[in-house]
């Protein structure tokens, strides 16, 4: 495979023209590392529209038969950790704890068992979603356990940073916005981590490096595939919550596919 972009090239008088660039390129390659032109690669295999329809196209004809697991998943992780944050200031205030403290140590103990389906084997994707699987799978928890918690440390970071909490000082305002947009940077970047860590065999510390290493060249479509993700949940949540029996099982999925896409092109080596 050859570029196809151009670059410029001087001639015998001194002048810069405009040549096909023609570099041979590795069949894994993002970029021409001569030209920097981009390849197919970010508008076919590892575009996040491109695996979107790639997987729903598979999905929707078999998704009602992943309404069992579904609900399982809602009653047993999700509706816990809504219930959490809904209470959670009542609960800080009965336990004498600090709100954003309490909320957090929940949600590290609740948020890594909503990753638990990442521990399923490699072709859980082509079949149906078992809540046998889960139990099965439940011994992933310590990893996802620190893995969430390197989040929420460095979420924590972040807001000692950007709002001053705990230092007890007055941060400039515009730190705010600042903190948002490192949040959702993180979660774009650092997303394939819980993949990694089972199917790769990392640990939640490396595999996270790991992460913002791979992303370099991928992260605006990582961010597609999560907002994605993010918007089609929403509207899920909004019917009652009855969307979320599609959405969520569809959410996994999607995560699981992307992440292939990237190790195919060997990302993460």
């Amino acid at each position: 495979m050859k570029c196809k972009g151009m670059r410029k090239e001087k001639t015998k008088n001194g002048r810069k023209i405009d040549v096909r660039c023609n570099t041979e390129l590795n069949e894994h390659a993002i970029f021409c590392k001569k030209c920097g032109h981009p390849t197919d690669a970010l508008s076919k295999q590892l575009s996040a529209k491109a695996n979107y329809q790639e997987v729903w196209e598979k999905f929707k004809p078999v998704k009602s038969q992943y309404y069992s697991f579904s609900i399982f998943i809602i009653l047993t992780s999700f509706l816990l950790i809504g219930l959490g944050i809904f209470f959670s200031k009542d609960m800080a205030e009965s336990f004498k704890i600090d709100h954003y403290i309490f909320t957090n140590l929940m949600l590290l103990i609740l948020v890594p068992f909503t990753l638990i389906p990442f521990g399923f084997k490699e072709d859980f994707t082509d079949n149906p979603f078992k809540i046998s699987m889960y139990f099965k799978a439940l011994k992933y928890y310590p990893r996802f356990f620190l893995l969430v918690f390197v989040n929420i440390l460095y979420f924590l970071i972040l807001k000692i940073l950007c709002t001053g909490y705990i230092l007890g000082i007055t941060i400039d305002p515009i730190l705010h916005p600042v903190r948002f947009i490192l949040v959702l940077y993180w979660i774009t970047i650092t997303f394939p981590a819980v993949l990694l860590i089972t199917r790769k065999n990392m640990n939640a510390i490396k595999a996270v490096i790991v992460c913002c290493k791979a992303s370099a060249e991928t992260r605006w479509q990582q961010f597609f595939v999560v907002f994605r993700l993010f918007v089609m949940n929403v509207i899920g949540a909004a019917f009652a919550g009855l969307g979320l029996l599609v959405t969520i099982p569809f959410t996994y999925i999607l995560i699981e596919k992307y992440f292939r896409s990237l190790d195919e092109f060997e990302l993460f080596e």
